[in-house]
């Protein structure tokens, strides 16, 4: 990953070293860093019998830099901490366009516009998948998904259109150059994309950590979506499985600043109505439904390491935070 990701920042430094400060704030934070979109893109070609790793260079820097045009038009559209000024704002719908073209011009620069059309798909369905989150997902319209099996339906389509499309794009990117498309690999990436999704959601409930790498979400944004009343996996089971009064307590809870006090009472209802294991369980599933995809094909170093990436989906630092929460207040 390191090696790919090195060769990558030093094209992704050349097409934006002219934008303006504000635009290259956030490819140049990430520069330098290990990154798993560009792992992704690696083992879908060389997976796929690609000879020439080098070769994807330009598609890392491409999806990278799409990757960071999505990130901070997401920014705006969910009022993340930090840009709250009319100015701030429009400064980052006007630096995710600016980063989406470069993000096409780099494919056209390098004679590989056959993947405009994924690039394309994946805008069209992140913002598909932001429409359900700012709109249909939402706690006030909790009573439109009385069946949880009709919950869980929308829910997985959001999920899997805000991030599975772009992680199943990447593997799919990776074998469309090694020539040998891979229509098994991108659903298997889109599944794992949508369960990481899911994952993070549910990492909501950690308590801020600060020294976290600079690929994940930023501490401040912690209890983002509770706060902000989004119907997560989490939030759905535990609106479902509260009683009247403990449904108007979570209001309460989610209007003020979040203390110890009201973190416990919200880890309390996390474990003993079932939500925490349930949610674990849940993603325990997703990452068997990855694997055993996976695992059709041929074991080679490739498989092995795409088999590495798919542990994320149960394993990152917001749920490794939020069970030493758990033991740290003694809960269940």
């Amino acid at each position: 990953m390191k090696e790919t990701s090195q060769a990558t920042d030093v094209l992704i430094a050349d097409y934006t070293e002219k934008l303006s400060p504000e635009v290259q704030q956030l490819p140049m934070k990430r520069h330098g860093h290990p990154r798993l979109r560009d792992l992704q893109i690696r083992t879908g070609y060389e997976i796929n019998g690609g000879q020439n790793w080098k070769e994807i260079i330009p598609v890392c820097a491409s999806f990278e830099i799409l990757n960071c045009s999505t990130y901070v038009i997401n920014w705006f559209l969910d009022e993340k901490n930090g840009y709250d000024s009319t100015d701030s704002k429009r400064k980052l719908v006007i630096a995710g366009f600016q980063l989406r073209e470069v993000a096409q011009q780099i494919l056209e620069d390098y004679g590989m516009t056959s993947l405009l059309t994924l690039l394309s798909k994946i805008n069209h369905q992140v913002y598909l998948g932001q429409r359900m989150d700012i709109h249909d997902l939402q706690v006030s319209r909790v009573s439109d998904y009385p069946d949880y099996d009709q919950f869980l339906a929308a829910y997985q389509q959001r999920c899997r259109l805000l991030s599975g499309v772009f992680y199943g794009s990447c593997f799919f990117a990776g074998s469309i150059v090694a020539e040998q498309p891979d229509e098994l690999l991108y659903e298997m990436g889109a599944i794992y994309g949508a369960a990481t999704q899911a994952a993070n959601d549910f990492g909501d409930f950690a308590l801020p950590v600060q020294r976290l790498s600079k690929l994940e979400k930023p501490y401040q944004d912690q209890f983002s979506d509770f706060i902000n009343g989004k119907l997560t996996l989490a939030v759905y089971l535990m609106t479902q499985r509260s009683n009247e009064q403990e449904r108007e307590r979570l209001e309460e809870l989610r209007s003020n600043t979040i203390d110890e006090n009201s973190y416990r009472e919200i880890l309390e209802i996390l474990v003993n109505k079932g939500v925490y294991s349930d949610c674990l369980t849940y993603l325990k599933h997703e990452h068997k439904r990855c694997k055993t995809m996976l695992y059709s094909k041929e074991k080679t170093v490739h498989r092995d390491t795409v088999a590495s990436i798919l542990v994320r989906i149960t394993s990152n630092k917001f749920l490794s935070q939020l069970r030493k929460n758990i033991e740290m207040f003694s809960i269940g």
